[in-house]
C-alpha cells in the first residue's frame, strides 16, 4: 500500500500521477479521484487544484511538449556540428521515436485536451517548443544557403505536417512502418523528400 503523500506540491504530484497514468491506461483509462487516490489524498484535494479531469490532461498535455523538446534539442546537441539538412533529418528521427515510445501521452498532447486547449493558456515556459526548434533550423537552412527565402515561407507547417502525419502511421501500425527497421528506411525516405522540395531541387 501506498504511504500518504506528504510532498506538499500536490499539483505537480497530480501531473506526474496522472502522466502515470495516462501511460498505462490512457487518457480515458482512469479519473481525476484515481489520480488522487494513487497520492493518498482526498478528491476534495486535487479539485482545489484542477476543476475536472480534461483540466488536469491539459496540463498533463502541456509537460508532454516540455519533454519532446528536451528530446528535440538533446538530439540535435548530439549533432550539432553537421550541416542544418543533416540535423533536420536527426530532428525528424527524434521526433518519431518519442510518438512511438510514447505513444498514449503523444496522442494526448495532440488529442481534444492537448494543443489547442493549451494555445488558450498564458505562456508557462521558458524553453523553445518544438515549433520553435525546428523554426530555428530552418532559418539555419536560409543562412546556410540550402534554402532560398521563398522556399522558408510556409516551410514551418509543410515540414511539421508531413513528420507528424508519418509518426502518427507509424503509431496506427501502416503496413510497411510496423518494426523499426522498416520505419527508418521509410522515414529516411520522407526526410529526403521534404529536402527536395525545400532545397529547390538541390542534391543533399
Amino acid at each position: 500500500m501506498k504511504e500518504p503523500y506528504h510532498h506538499g506540491d500536490l499539483r505537480n504530484g497530480l501531473i506526474a500521477e496522472g502522466l502515470r497514468l495516462v501511460e498505462t491506461t490512457g487518457a480515458d483509462g482512469f479519473s481525476l479521484r484515481e489520480a488522487a487516490r494513487g497520492l493518498g489524498v482526498t478528491a476534495n484535494a486535487a479539485y482545489r487544484h484542477f476543476a475536472d479531469k480534461s483540466d488536469l490532461l491539459t496540463e498533463i498535455a502541456a509537460q508532454g511538449f516540455g519533454i519532446l523538446s528536451d528530446r528535440l534539442q538533446g538530439s540535435l546537441a548530439e549533432a550539432q556540428d553537421t550541416q542544418a539538412p543533416a540535423r533536420l533529418r536527426v530532428l525528424g528521427g527524434a521526433y518519431v521515436a518519442f510518438a512511438v515510445e510514447r505513444p498514449e501521452l503523444f496522442r494526448l498532447m495532440f488529442g481534444p485536451h492537448g494543443l489547442c486547449q493549451i494555445m488558450r493558456l498564458p505562456p508557462t515556459s521558458t524553453g523553445l517548443s518544438a515549433g520553435q526548434i525546428l523554426n530555428v533550423l530552418l532559418d539555419d537552412m536560409v543562412a546556410q544557403g540550402q534554402m532560398s527565402a521563398d522556399a522558408r515561407d510556409g516551410a514551418l507547417l509543410r515540414v511539421w505536417s508531413s513528420i507528424h502525419g508519418f509518426a502518427l502511421l507509424a503509431l496506427d501500425g501502416l503496413e510497411g512502418l510496423e518494426t523499426p527497421p522498416k520505419r527508418d528506411t521509410a522515414l529516411q525516405g520522407l526526410m529526403g523528400f521534404i529536402l527536395k522540395g525545400l532545397c529547390d531541387q538541390k542534391s543533399n
